[in-house]
């Protein structure tokens, strides 16, 4: 029995083979003469026309939430409802058929959704009809587009001039929208650049948040602007400050500090070539009278100006001067009478002192002390036109520099002695005048060279 119905199965397969091939193309082509009908859903942007019939109003409409975005569906043949996409449709609502006379704010405007192919065969069915439009007062304001850079230039340059053109800019748009915005701005990227770089770019809205503004609703009478940033030469310049005025008797201005030392300035490349110092000028800084340091902060921004030059960073302009201000030490040198240089005296006087040494009260700064010797000191004595007798006068001091001051007077007593008298009484008896040493003679010319030789020793 099996194998009866076996072979019956088996018996022509060929021919049962090419009648299944055969049915199904049958039925393909009955497919594809029916063509049965199929569906198909979008969604699109609706656009909105004839707006200046709102505007005339002086009106701006505004779209309610996202009732511009039409949905709909399509029934057709299904050879061409597969084939068919978005782009293959367009969505409009006319605003001039705007029922003006529908109470509330919100107004309803009819979308018109149209095929741009296969439309004779295409049914469109909608499932949103209208938009939802409300009426807001139009709004115009004019805005100064404020222009930056971003980014790093290379090593050794930085941001100078950034500029733009045209630099205002008109929006108009819904009063709601456009008393949000609180600034238009543009950028330009340099980083990494060395030379002068331009762009042609967007203006951006921002609130007062910082955030972007963006709507659809807006008009702008740019729809960009060029944009040029500089690009100048950038180096660090030493800060020095002058001070005015004397600090107090018995102190000394010992320096002027400032930090930073430096400042990271900009320029054009030639100006900025010249600059050597950034000066601080004295009026600045006042010191009379100080006795202890005098600290100020200075802001070297104006000085900058008059330079023509900037900082890199506007955040390092203060400039924190310190005017140290120390007290003078007093120490007291004793000075050896023969070290006194001599001038004025008579080549027939001697001169004693009737000490070793003087006491001079030197005043100065500590470490200007300790470097100070009597072998520094200078002391002169002027006995011009002096006679012989005994006399208190002042030395003339000299100091290696200014940084040392006398305390008081340098007083010292001295005889002035005849030398001939000096001769006499050693002798016990008058010298006879015809005696005495002419000056003409050769004798008398030793005794003058030995009186000079003395007198040029007691003056080194």
């Amino acid at each position: 029995m099996f194998r009866k119905m076996m072979k019956h199965l088996t018996n022509n397969m060929g021919l049962k083979l090419l009648s299944i091939l055969f049915s199904i193309v049958l039925w393909l082509v009955v497919v594809n003469i029916a063509d049965p009908e199929a569906t198909k859903s979008f969604s699109i942007p609706v656009e909105v026309i004839n707006k200046d019939v709102i505007t005339e109003m002086g009106k701006v409409p505004s779209i309610v939430g996202d009732s511009d975005i039409a949905v709909f569906y399509i029934s057709g043949p299904r050879s061409q409802v597969d084939n068919m996409s978005s782009d293959d449709f367009s969505a409009t609502a006319d605003l001039s058929q705007m029922d003006l006379s529908q109470e509330g704010e919100t107004k309803l405007v009819p979308i018109e959704v149209t095929a741009k192919r296969h439309n004779a065969r295409i049914e469109i069915v909608r499932r949103s009809v209208n938009i939802q439009v409300t009426l807001e007062d139009r709004l115009e304001k004019k805005f100064v587009i404020s222009a930056e850079a971003a980014g790093t230039p290379a090593d050794g340059y930085a941001i100078g001039n950034v500029e733009v053109t045209p630099n205002l800019l008109k929006v108009s748009g819904p009063a709601s929208v456009v008393s949000k915005i609180s600034r238009v701005g543009v950028s330009i990227n340099v980083d990494g650049v060395s030379s002068d770089v331009s762009d042609n770019v967007i203006p951006i809205l921002y609130n007062e948040n910082d955030s972007v503004i963006s709507s659809d609703l807006l008009e702008m009478n740019q729809t960009t602007v060029t944009i040029r940033a500089e690009i100048w030469a950038a180096r660090n310049v030493p800060v020095r400050c002058q001070v005015n005025g004397k600090p107090a008797a018995g102190y000394e201005l010992r320096g002027v500090e400032c930090a930073p030392e430096t400042v990271l300035v900009k320029g054009k490349a030639a100006v900025l070539n010249a600059i050597s110092v950034i000066t601080i000028p004295a009026d600045v800084v006042n010191v009379e009278g100080a006795v202890e340091d005098l600290e100020t902060t200075v802001d070297i921004k104006p000085y900058l100006e008059e330079l023509h030059v900037s900082l890199v960073d506007d955040n390092t302009g203060q400039i924190a001067v310190t005017a140290i201000i120390e007290q003078k030490q007093t120490k007291t040198f004793e000075f050896p009478t023969g070290d006194i240089r001599i001038t004025g005296l008579n080549s027939q006087y001697d001169l004693n002192f009737g000490v070793d040494l003087v006491s001079l009260n030197v005043r100065a700064l500590e470490e200007n002390l300790q470097t100070l010797t009597s072998e520094n000191i200078e002391a002169l004595l002027d006995v011009t036109d002096l006679q012989p007798g005994t006399y208190t006068r002042q030395l003339s001091i000299s100091f290696p520099g200014d940084k040392y001051e006398l305390m008081g007077l340098a007083n010292i007593q001295f005889t002035i002695i005849d030398k001939n008298q000096q001769l006499e009484e050693e002798d016990g008896r008058p010298m006879n005048p015809n005696e005495r040493p002419d000056e003409n003679t050769d004798d008398g010319a030793e005794d003058d060279a030995g009186d000079t030789l003395e007198d040029n020793d007691r003056a080194e």
